[in-house]
């Protein structure tokens, strides 16, 4: 696999941990260009009809939130009133998962007419944390991104076998 693809099994564990706590995920893509990122887009109902709230994620900054604005596999990801989430680039799907679930809850709450946006809880952060630039080739973060990829893909074996002293044949004698 091409390293330009590592980030495609930590992208689909995070897929299925949104499945799991039944978030419906209606679109996702991977961009093609640098920063390595994709989107998810989620279809939930109870929010507001022009209310499309998107994940989007990129090798440097990690994760963020927002209602979906415009983007493709063309076209990075625009997200109106984006919030970065989870506090790492790489999170374990389970906390991104346990995350979207706790906002999405929030925002299907009804609000009254007194309460304000200020008595809303706030998540995550507005401005975009820098945890790694995708230029850092020898940070470590490929191979984060490699024990997401599935056991029977040959790109994810160790990098050197253990040498075998004897065949099976001599050991019989």
């Amino acid at each position: 696999m091409d390293w330009q693809e590592l980030h495609v099994g930590y992208l689909h564990d995070v897929y299925l941990a949104l499945v799991r706590r039944e978030i419906q995920p209606n679109a996702h893509w991977i961009t093609e260009f640098l920063p390595r990122s994709a989107t998810i887009v989620l279809e939930e109902p109870g929010l507001a009809e022009d209310s499309v709230l998107a994940l989007a994620w990129d090798e440097e900054s990690g994760w963020r939130f927002g209602m979906f604005a415009q983007g493709d596999v063309h076209c990075p990801t625009l997200l109106r009133q984006q919030r970065y989430i989870c506090g790492d680039v790489l999170p374990d799907p389970a906390e991104v998962g346990d995350t979207v679930l706790a906002v999405v809850e929030e925002l299907r709450r009804p609000r009254r007419w007194w309460q304000t946006r200020e008595s809303e809880r706030r998540w995550g952060w507005p401005y975009p944390p820098s945890y790694r630039s995708y230029r850092d080739v020898r940070d470590g973060f490929d191979d984060r991104l490699r024990a997401h990829l599935p056991p029977d893909d040959p790109t994810h074996l160790p990098a050197a076998w253990p040498e075998v002293s004897q065949s099976p044949a001599q050991e019989i004698e």
